[in-house]
């Protein structure tokens, strides 16, 4: 039963939605003119038909006893009576609908001569057949039928007529708003990059535009990290690779073979670098209650291992909590806090709580960033080390794999220059959950 009712169903969206609509309206109009003719017109009409029944029968009655037509009778009434020649009874064929039959059947009960009713534009007659005589009684057609439920009925069709035109069009509009958000969703699967999309339509529909149209940048941006990532290792592991092999041919002493372990280890850490910055960031990871204080202490202490002879700066208050993801934030801030010290000397890190965002700030003395390139620090790869001379320092990942994780956890990252200190400020805002 239920695949014979689907496949009786309209597939697409704007059939479904005129079904919708249209199938309450004409199931209430139907009820509301049944109810209203069975109750209304109905009672109406058999009250008129009545009445101008009793007005037949006195006057019949008094043809019958006098033989005479009484005009005063006839005019006090406003009605028109008359004697008319059998042609017009036997000859002339009754015309009925629906519209009639009500007052034909209430003529019948009532009037007990043979009689036959006719109706024309402006006016109903009655012609009875009186011992060879043939009575004709004009009554005004509005005396019988009322015009009212006629212009009612007219009013009821022709305005859901309109309004359902009116519906169908809004319809249409928010039906081709969806179809052209999923031919760019087809076209964008495809490799087409179609850039005339613009959400428009309902808000619900608007939103699901606006959010694919995120998932699309964020997809590009990704495709574009792995694609500099990639050019990043043939270029990195190449030069390395090509200066080992060079190594290898000319070494004679010790010193040779400690260079060329010194260029493992550099690989080494690039293929570590590498490997973070692919690595998917674990947004299903749970939500944790954050104690800062020891959060900074655990990645200060980590990170004095690295760089012993760096002095290090918390300012936390002890009971200053978040909830955040745990791992995804200390990848952050432990980058954020290494790239400090890899440039200075002393770091201070200030964690500031204001309104709803936390304000993460981290310090350092060092030689800070120059206005040209402040732009650039979050690209992958970017190093202002402009040789790429990699055992010198990292491959310019670090920066760039921070900001990724921030924009994840919905906050966002900048770099000013340090009041206090004079190198570079980094500030991390989070919004507070």
């Amino acid at each position: 039963m239920k695949s014979k009712i689907k496949t009786i169903l309209p597939k697409k969206i704007l059939g479904r939605f005129i079904i919708i609509f249209f199938v309450p309206l004409i199931c209430i109009q139907i009820l509301a003119i049944f109810l209203f003719y069975d109750r209304h017109w109905e009672k109406i009409t058999t009250r008129f038909a009545n009445i101008a029944s009793n007005q037949v029968n006195l006057i019949v009655s008094n043809f019958l006893t006098t033989s005479l037509i009484d005009e005063e009778l006839s005019k006090s009434l406003n009605i028109k009576t008359q004697l008319v020649s059998s042609d017009n009874f036997f000859l002339k064929k009754e015309k009925t609908n629906f519209m009639y039959s009500n007052i034909i059947k209430t003529f019948k009960t009532r009037i007990k001569y043979e009689h036959k009713l006719f109706f024309e534009k402006e006016k109903i007659f009655i012609i009875l057949a009186l011992d060879e005589k043939f009575l004709e009684i004009t009554f005004p057609k509005k005396y019988l039928i009322s015009e009212t439920p006629i212009i009612l009925f007219l009013w009821i069709i022709f305005s859901s007529i309109i309004l359902s035109l009116i519906s169908f069009l809004f319809m249409r509009i928010q039906v081709r708003a969806i179809s052209r958000l999923a031919k760019f969703s087809e076209d964008f699967g495809s490799g087409i990059d179609s850039r005339n999309f613009k959400p428009e339509g309902a808000l619900e529909v608007r939103q699901a535009g606006n959010a694919f149209l995120k998932m699309k940048k964020s997809i590009n941006n990704q495709i574009k990290n792995r694609t500099q990532l990639l050019a990043g290792i043939s270029h990195d592991l190449g030069t390395i690779i090509t200066r080992i092999k060079l190594q290898i041919e000319l070494a004679t002493k010790v010193q040779d073979v400690e260079e060329i372990k010194e260029d493992v280890q550099a690989m080494q850490n690039i293929l570590s670098e590498y490997l973070d910055f692919s690595e998917n960031i674990d947004t299903s990871e749970k939500i944790k209650n954050i104690k800062l204080f020891g959060f900074f202490n655990k990645i200060i202490n980590s990170t004095k291992k690295s760089f012993s002879g760096n002095k290090i700066y918390l300012y936390c208050e002890k009971n200053l909590a978040i909830k955040s993801q745990y791992n995804n934030l200390y990848r952050v801030v432990s980058n954020i806090i290494n790239n400090a010290c890899k440039f200075s000397k002393e770091t201070k890190i200030k964690v500031i709580k204001e309104n709803k965002v936390l304000k993460i700030c981290v310090e350092d003395n060092g030689p800070g960033i120059s206005k040209k390139i402040k732009h650039k620090i979050f690209r992958p790869f970017f190093k202002k080390d402009t040789s790429r001379n990699l055992n010198l320092g990292g491959s310019g990942l670090g920066l760039s794999i921070a900001k990724d994780i921030t924009v994840k956890l919905g906050g966002r990252i900048i770099v000013e220059d340090s009041r206090e200190l004079g190198g570079a400020n980094f500030i991390i805002f989070l919004p507070l959950r």
